[in-house]
């Protein structure tokens, strides 16, 4: 099989309070492709185990080689993967705030970075040799938790009681304005705002626009919604709002990306240099798609 994929998603506490998914990616196809990744609100640690992977923003000129090991905090902008030969990727999707419960550094210092892991955590070389020394997915995932308790167990616990935590999952918040979110959460604007730039990575206005737009880009993948639909439902104010703000943050417009999107949300596949769009892999019993 050309791409194998897989997920574990965990359900025990604190990890799924700061973790969305543990992932693996392992594509040995040989063409040259360029997957693109839009802002999806989330944070990631991800292990280089490929040949030959460069990453950009909008100019591929100015593309780097990715490290063996890299912290991507939350995204503004898309960024690029120029891959030119086979992919293996392990991954751990964080919610955006763990990054600040986990490595003691604001939110907002990873945000729209690509950065070299070895600058921010001791510990990452070693945990890339022996993710790549076990034998199976289910000894990644293993390790990869057994780290987390290591990382947390001398600082504060999340629960599910923590009011940024409440706040993040809050399904109101795209209806509701900074004032009223202050008002609910029993804070000052001022202070909502400095919490909010310290775990989620950006003010409170600019959380509720961003938030609109996730809500949007996921909806726009459920079966039979129009784009009139999605503009309301989200809380913007007319389809130009809501043109505006998606190509803001994707540099497409809702209907440019409907052309080109597939399975995965936030991502697009493309062979390089055509306009041939590749489709991730299908699901397949015992292979699951990755983030």
């Amino acid at each position: 099989m050309e791409r194998i994929a897989n997920i574990f998603e965990p359900n025990t506490s604190p990890e799924n309070l700061l973790i969305r998914q543990i992932w693996r990616i392992q594509d040995v196809q040989v063409i040259n492709r360029t997957e693109t990744i839009l802002p999806k609100g989330t944070a990631e640690i991800i292990f280089n185990f490929s040949d030959n992977i460069a990453s950009y923003r909008s100019n591929e000129q100015n593309a780097f080689n990715l490290p063996k090991y890299f912290i991507n905090g939350v995204n503004f902008t898309p960024y690029h993967l120029s891959i030119r030969s086979k992919q293996y990727f392990l991954g751990i999707q964080f919610h955006v705030f763990a990054l600040k419960f986990i490595f003691n550094i604001p939110t907002t210092e990873f945000s729209d970075q690509v950065l070299d892991g070895s600058f921010v955590c001791k510990s990452l070389p070693l945990l890339w040799e022996q993710l790549g020394s076990a034998a199976s997915f289910q000894q990644q995932v293993a390790i990869i938790r057994h780290w987390l308790r290591g990382k947390i167990e001398n600082g504060p616990v999340p629960d599910t009681n923590n009011r940024i935590i409440k706040l993040h999952t809050d399904p109101e918040i795209i209806h509701l304005s900074v004032p009223e979110l202050s008002a609910k959460y029993n804070v000052t604007p001022r202070h909502l705002s400095r919490l909010c730039n310290d775990y989620l990575g950006m003010c409170t206005e600019d959380l509720v626009l961003y938030k609109k737009y996730l809500s949007a880009l996921y909806q726009m993948h459920q079966p039979h919604p129009s784009l009139t639909d999605i503009t309301y439902q989200c809380n913007f104010y007319d389809q130009a709002h809501f043109a505006r703000t998606f190509k803001l943050f994707t540099g497409l417009t809702p209907r440019q990306y409907k052309k080109t999107m597939g399975e995965l949300p936030g991502h697009i596949f493309k062979i390089s240099g055509e306009n041939n769009i590749l489709q991730p892999p299908q699901k397949q019993p015992n292979t699951l798609l990755y983030h």
